[in-house]
């Protein structure tokens, strides 16, 4: 079996590789709406956590139905996916707090490299608890009947 075929045929891996691509279009929107509000002057903390959002929303909804293929318990399985989310946000924010008002760094090299980091966080998390698949057992039918 050659590389990319087992590469497909590990879950995890084939997971973790939709996650990120799905993250990427996530990013998109995050950046794209970061940027935009940032360009009117709003403060960088607050801009994240709005577009940092729009992002999170975006990539639930991929994510549930594309990548984990998990439609029960959506309005459960996307709190829990928000609280994730949004906790490692407040790490974007402190780090964008820290290294760009403190310290007067790029705001989008910071913004980048703290969600690279957060991103590698959210997937173990969400892989375990958000999307792990719910096993149902079936009721045990007596045949002696």
């Amino acid at each position: 079996m050659g590389i990319f075929k087992r590469i497909l045929h590990n879950e995890d891996l084939r997971q973790l590789i939709i996650y990120v691509l799905i993250g990427v279009l996530g990013l998109g929107v995050d950046f794209g709406i970061f940027a935009i509000l940032t360009h009117f002057k709003m403060q960088v903390e607050v801009a994240n956590f709005i577009s940092s959002s729009c992002g999170l929303i975006n990539n639930f909804f991929w994510n549930s139905f594309l990548n984990f293929k998990v439609h029960d318990k959506l309005l459960v399985r996307f709190i829990s996916y928000y609280l994730v989310g949004q906790i490692t946000t407040l790490f974007t924010t402190v780090c964008l707090f820290i290294f760009v008002t403190q310290l007067g760094y790029n705001q989008l090299i910071v913004k980048a490299v703290s969600t690279f980091i957060a991103t590698l966080i959210q997937f173990v998390i969400n892989k375990l608890l958000t999307f792990r698949k719910i096993k149902t057992t079936k009721p045990k039918v007596d045949v002696r009947k």
